[in-house]
């Protein structure tokens, strides 16, 4: 007779188990596949406000500033939806998160830019929180 010692999990295993097992996998699979797709619908508003903010502000789209402009959407949407502003750690994490890959440096220079343009400011000038600027709205905020 076994001892406890050597009674395994995988002993009590059925075909039931193996059943829900599988059930549950099918459910995880579908669940990738579904969050791939909201990343992608993602990036199609984040590319299409980038667009319209471009020509706005009277900017240029090319193939040059393009992820820049979509970064600087991402990045105003953001600071939009927090309610106290982020550090740039904050940020990065939040951009992270959403799925898009950007280099932290990458991610300063961007910030320091869209500073330089009035798109962001500080909260408080020896704050380290960033906050969208008071005029500027996304197109989406102006409807």
């Amino acid at each position: 007779m076994p001892t406890k010692k050597d009674v395994m999990i995988t002993d009590f295993e059925d075909a039931d188990i193996k059943q829900l097992e599988a059930d549950k996998q099918l459910l995880v699979d579908k669940i990738n596949m579904l969050q791939s797709e909201v990343k992608a619908i993602n990036s199609l508003i984040y590319r299409r406000k980038s667009a319209l903010i471009a020509k706005s502000t009277g900017e240029n789209r090319n193939l040059k500033n393009a992820d820049r402009l979509f970064f600087e959407t991402v990045i105003l949407d953001i600071l939009n939806k927090s309610k106290h502003g982020l550090r740039t750690s904050g940020i990065y994490r939040e951009v992270s998160q959403k799925g898009y890959g950007l280099n932290y440096n990458t991610l300063r220079s961007y910030i320091a830019q869209m500073r330089d343009k009035g798109l962001i400011r500080k909260r408080v000038p020896t704050s380290y929180y960033w906050i969208a600027a008071s005029d500027v709205t996304t197109p989406s905020e102006q409807s």
